[in-house]
């Protein structure tokens, strides 16, 4: 018996990195996974390796920023699996990395869209399922620039994306704490796709140095552990927090009912007073 057996869980950015790594999580652990992303390529490759273990899935190539894609696959998953248990909105991306007033306007938008509105129209598709049953788990993710603001580097749009998912995460937790839906938000911390990891050993491979950062990067598969806790039984009744790798006590069961209790509960406000 897996923790997430006979659910249904929708997985954006699923095709690479960490929604990968979460997708093929849900599946080992019983749920039904619908995936989407951009390209459809990586998405097979991610259904192949559910199919491969057992598992059951459904690629769905779509726009997260577009309302008429979101739709469609929401509708699809509903179509085959059933209405969506759990969201985990992972898609997004980074870029816009130039200073604010050298930044072309329409990227800065763009990563906002990307990040923010994407998961804005996910729960938006799924909420009234759940809201009819009374019952959901909808997972974001945060990053780099979303707790404090980032060091020496301009990145204003994907910090103020990020930021923008705590505070929409917290918003909406507590305009679903009477009901059975819970909010929680992912920060999977510094993770290295499997292209970057390749340019950094050849770096590393060429300066005979490990890389600065190599100490602080994550697996994947981290993320992915954070976020079957955070899907299943054993973190209710936790809502409307945000939660890192980089913390241990989500595996402490006393812990957690602390911060259950805590009235900090605010994505943005860390320090405890």
């Amino acid at each position: 018996m897996g923790q997430l057996d006979g659910q249904v869980a929708l997985v954006t950015g699923g095709g690479w990195n960490i929604g990968r790594s979460i997708a093929l999580r849900f599946a080992a652990e019983g749920s039904r996974v619908a995936i989407c992303g951009r390209r459809e390529e990586p998405l097979l490759e991610t259904l192949a390796e559910i199919e491969r273990a057992g598992g059951e899935g459904l690629a769905v190539p779509a726009d997260v920023t577009r309302r008429e894609d979101v739709e469609r696959l929401v509708a699809r998953t509903s179509e085959r699996f059933g209405d969506v248990t759990h969201l985990a909105a992972i898609a997004g991306g980074g870029g816009g990395y130039e200073p604010i007033d050298q930044i072309d306007p329409e990227w800065w938008e763009h990563v906002i869209r990307i990040n923010l509105v994407g998961t804005f129209l996910c729960i938006r598709s799924v909420l009234p399922a759940m809201r009819a049953r009374n019952a959901g788990n909808i997972l974001t993710c945060t990053g780099g620039g979303g707790w404090f603001p980032l060091l020496e580097t301009t990145a204003t749009a994907y910090a103020t994306a990020k930021a923008g998912i705590c505070r929409l995460t917290d918003q909406l937790a507590v305009e679903l704490l009477n009901t059975g839906i819970r909010v929680n938000c992912l920060q999977p911390g510094q993770t290295w796709s499997a292209d970057r990891l390749r340019e950094i050993e050849a770096e590393e491979a060429r300066t005979g140095r490990p890389h600065p950062a190599r100490a602080t990067n994550h697996s994947p598969e981290d993320a992915a552990e954070l976020a079957l806790w955070l899907a299943s039984d054993e973190s209710a009744p936790l809502t409307g927090r945000s939660v890192s790798v980089d913390e241990d006590w989500w595996r402490d069961p006393a812990k957690v009912a602390q911060v259950c209790q805590s009235p900090n509960a605010y994505c943005l406000r860390r320090v405890e007073l």
